[in-house]
């Protein structure tokens, strides 16, 4: 897979299918040069080619595959790029004509993961998408042939040199799968130590670049890195935060979701977005200063595919410090349930610890528990586990008025505590 070593500069071909497109042309024209600006290529130039259907063999038209040659000998334009998933034969065809390295969107996407994934898991994550999109990919002649690496040649491998190749790729994508699997069972065991514990989680998610690792630096307290760039977290990472009174969740950081992001894509960092099947709550974070409205309805649209709309989903409007409190208003007049925050200013954070509690506390009931100086570990659990309001020292023993989810009060009866609902 052919991945950028230095600046190349590239020609942005952008096909806008008639009454196809939910997003506005200007929309796509500067979330596609975000993700070219993210890959570290040069914008020469943007092409945008209007289209009733597409081609089968070029995806555009004939004419204007040539028009775009006729670009490219006039230009310093080394790689053309497509904001489409071309087929193998689309590309092939088309490097025909433009005499140079044509890719398209899940190319670009896959080369700008590339460039992030720096845990084993997310390596393995980014090869396995890589080698499963290029497997099919792997027969004929032409240029597309000659960036793959593995010693194949500029004018094309021949037939047995195919067939080693792609017996190669299969065998590495089962063993990348394997490998998955092994990091699947160790997190799922993490998990079930979390679950037997009765740690409560909370994963971001929400549109690449929303602020969520600002967001999760903010909480946490931790140097994350942040960027501009698209796709800047990768690999999921999660750490314990505490709340009032020793109470603490599992807060994770997730990789950001896209417009058409690849169905491939999706299913090779299974792996990643499996945690979100376990969580409590879902963080939905949106950068208020963009055109939400669509960022809302793509991470909607991945989240109902992933089967997870049925979780409980917090929406959280981030950088209100960059839109005018007039619009602030208006936003939450639409969605009345959200918290509104600058992840960066640090405005208005308190908000979410609140809510989480709200939820997570929503099935539990207030206590006034008695037990003896000899079983102080079960404080220790209240502190842990729920909400302590006061705490009494008597003579004989401890008085505490708290906050208890019903499910872990089964622990409290086997110690023999005295309960009383308040």
């Amino acid at each position: 897979m052919y991945e950028t070593s230095y600046q190349e500069k590239g020609l942005l071909v952008l096909v806008q299918l008639e009454k196809k497109d939910l997003w506005p042309l200007e929309e796509q024209i500067e979330e596609f040069k975000n993700l070219v600006f993210s890959a570290g290529i040069e914008v020469i130039r943007l092409e945008v080619v209007k289209r009733k259907e597409i081609s089968s063999a070029l995806y555009i038209g004939k004419g204007k595959a040539e028009e775009l040659g006729r670009i490219v000998e006039i230009t310093e334009v080394n790689v053309v790029i497509f904001n489409n998933n071309l087929s193998f034969t689309q590309q092939r065809n088309l490097e025909d004509i433009l005499k140079v390295k044509t890719i398209d969107r899940t190319q670009l996407i896959l080369d700008i993961f590339a460039r992030h994934a720096h845990t084993q898991e997310g390596a393995l994550q980014v090869e396995l998408a890589q080698l499963e999109y290029l497997l099919p990919r792997l027969k004929g002649k032409g240029i597309a042939l000659s960036r793959l690496g593995g010693g194949i040649g500029t004018r094309g491998p021949g037939e047995k040199k195919l067939e080693v190749d792609r017996r190669r790729i299969s065998d590495k994508i089962v063993r990348l799968k394997k490998e998955l699997e092994e990091i699947r069972k160790h997190r799922d065991i993490q998990r079930r130590r979390r679950e037997k514990e009765k740690i409560s989680t909370c994963s971001l998610v929400g549109y690449t670049n929303a602020g969520k690792t600002t967001l999760f630096n903010a909480l946490v307290s931790t140097n994350q890195k942040t960027s501009d760039s698209l796709f800047t977290t990768l690999d999921p990472v999660s750490r314990v935060v505490s709340f009032d009174n020793h109470f603490r969740i599992i807060l994770s950081d997730t990789v950001g979701f896209i417009y058409k992001l690849p169905p491939n894509l999706v299913e090779a960092f299974k792996a990643t977005l499996e945690e979100l099947q376990y969580a409590d709550i879902l963080l939905h974070v949106v950068d208020s200063s963009s055109n939400f409205v669509k960022l809302i309805s793509a991470v909607n649209e991945i989240l109902g595919k992933l089967n997870l709309m049925s979780k409980h989903i917090i929406l959280v409007f981030n950088k209100i410090d960059r839109i005018p409190s007039v619009t602030e208003e208006k936003i939450r007049s639409y969605y009345p349930g959200a918290l509104f925050i600058s992840a960066l200013k640090k405005i208005n954070l308190g908000l979410i610890y609140t809510k989480i509690k709200e939820v997570l506390f929503a099935e539990t009931k207030q206590f006034l528990i008695k037990f003896p100086f000899s079983a102080m570990e079960i404080l220790d659990y209240l502190y842990k586990k729920g909400e302590v309001f006061k705490v009494e020292y008597g003579a004989e023993e401890v008085k505490v008025w708290a906050q208890i989810k019903n499910s872990f009060l089964s622990y409290l009866e086997k110690k023999g505590v005295i309960l009383k609902e308040i």
